[in-house]
């Protein structure tokens, strides 16, 4: 006599074994991502300053030095530091770091209260900048030092899409590389401006440059976004 196995039933421990399988391998990814030296991966192509328009719709940006310290700690493949101002008397610290070991990424939640700043409101969101159809998964933050404040949105584009997880970000870069990807590199965005008071206004001027930003990306390093 012929016996019925429901599909549910025979699907279930298959999954649950992926399911292991992929938390082993994750684990393991994270493990020598964390112990192994750092390896330069596949570089796509070299970043500098000529790719990134010092104009950007209204924007004109200077160039400020991050300095030696950071090259020497981080060992990125490229840092690119600007201040951009516009007519209206805004401003925006731009930065874009890329690098294809885990080392290379640092963690703002750690950098901040280094240098003296109270993190405040600190949440992961969805950065949407117009002309741009996918979303960024982002973290957004205040910081105070003293009375000065500012408003902080930073993502990572790794291999495998966006995050605002360092860690995440490291076993991704990490992962790709140990895979042999076709894109190796990720890419660390920071924006800050000073704080108007209205959270909203704040983000809604880092939405207006980042839609500038990207509009010449997509020209010049459309593998960034």
């Amino acid at each position: 006599m012929a016996t019925v196995t429901s599909t549910e039933q025979s699907v279930r421990p298959l999954l649950y074994r992926n399911m292991l399988i992929l938390l082993a391998f994750m684990a393991l990814a994270a493990i020598l991502t964390l112990t192994l030296s750092p390896l330069r991966g596949k570089v796509l192509r070299d970043i500098d300053d000529s790719l990134i328009p010092f104009q950007l719709g209204g924007w004109i940006g200077q160039r400020y030095d991050m300095g030696a310290k950071a090259f020497e700690a981080l060992r990125p493949d490229a840092i690119v530091s600007r201040h951009y101002f516009n007519e209206k008397g805004d401003q925006i610290d731009f930065v874009l770091l890329a690098g294809t070991h885990a080392e290379t990424f640092h963690n703002p939640h750690a950098c901040f209260p280094s240098q003296g700043w109270k993190l405040e409101n600190d949440r992961e969101i969805k950065f949407s900048v117009p002309g741009v159809p996918q979303e960024f998964h982002a973290r957004l933050f205040q910081v105070n030092n003293n009375g000065r404040r500012a408003t902080v949105i930073y993502w990572y584009r790794t291999p495998f899409g966006t995050t605002g997880s360092m860690g995440l970000a490291r076993v991704s870069t990490f992962t790709a590389r140990l895979i042999g990807m076709q894109r190796q590199q990720t890419f660390f965005f920071r924006f800050i401006v000073p704080a108007s008071g209205d959270v909203q206004k704040d983000v809604a001027t880092i939405q207006q440059f980042a839609s500038e930003l990207f509009s010449a990306l997509k020209q010049t390093l459309p593998e960034v976004i």
